[in-house]
């Protein structure tokens, strides 16, 4: 993407939106249905399209939609359908940055390393504390660990007196 032609776009958006012309003729039906039928969202039979041609109102749209798409194009993205109808000339960019009234705004925030907090201070007798903790924890499982063998000597006994009672 090109910034010249992002700034295309942009320009193209912003005419559109100050176009009161252009956003009296979308609210008519059959200018709406010619749009989402451009747009692909609401396809027609050919026959339902034939008289569009001899439609100013329908061919007014659409070329100002094809003259936004030849920069949208260029600019290697979709058309901002959503834009164009909502009256907006705002649109965001993948790359984090906004067109707004034709132009590039960068991101209001970068973070960097330098503009992060310091961390807080270390308290020099928490090693202890961690310590303690580790320990209660070691004993813990070993208990665990010895009443898991202790239970399962029982269980291995009951089977070992169970299978010599059937012999």
């Amino acid at each position: 993407m090109s910034d010249d032609a992002l700034l295309q776009v942009g320009k193209a958006l912003s005419s559109l939106k100050q176009n009161e012309r252009f956003h009296g003729v979308l609210q008519q039906p059959s200018v709406a249905k010619a749009v989402r039928h451009w747009a692909g969202i609401d396809r027609l039979a050919p026959e339902e399209c034939e008289d569009w041609q001899s439609d100013p109102q329908i061919m007014f749209v659409l070329a100002e939609l094809r003259r936004l798409e030849h920069y949208c194009r260029q600019a290697g993205m979709k058309v901002p359908l959503h834009t164009v109808l909502a009256c907006e000339d705002e649109l965001a960019l993948p790359d984090g940055r906004r067109l707004r009234s034709g132009e590039l705004v960068e991101p209001a925030v970068q973070t960097t390393e330098e503009d992060l907090p310091d961390l807080p201070p270390v308290d020099p007798r928490s090693w202890r504390r961690t310590l303690v903790w580790q320990l209660i924890t070691m004993v813990l499982a070993a208990i665990l660990a010895r009443i898991g063998v202790w239970y399962q000597e029982e269980e291995f006994a009951k089977m070992l007196n169970a299978t010599s009672a059937e012999l």
